[in-house]
């Protein structure tokens, strides 16, 4: 839940250009980073819920 929860803040301030990526200053990069955080998390809640 909480790598949800990391992905989100990453992705809203990536997008609007308040937070960059370390080493590329890039706020593109660190959505996609968020992104990637956000569906690493649905899949771990999806993955417990199953068992």
């Amino acid at each position: 839940m909480g790598n949800i929860i990391v992905g989100i803040i990453f992705v809203i301030g990536g997008l609007t250009g308040k937070l960059a990526l370390v080493g590329t200053q890039s706020g593109v990069a660190l959505a996609a980073v968020g992104a990637a955080l956000i569906a690493w998390g649905a899949f771990r809640v999806i993955q417990r819920r199953s068992q």
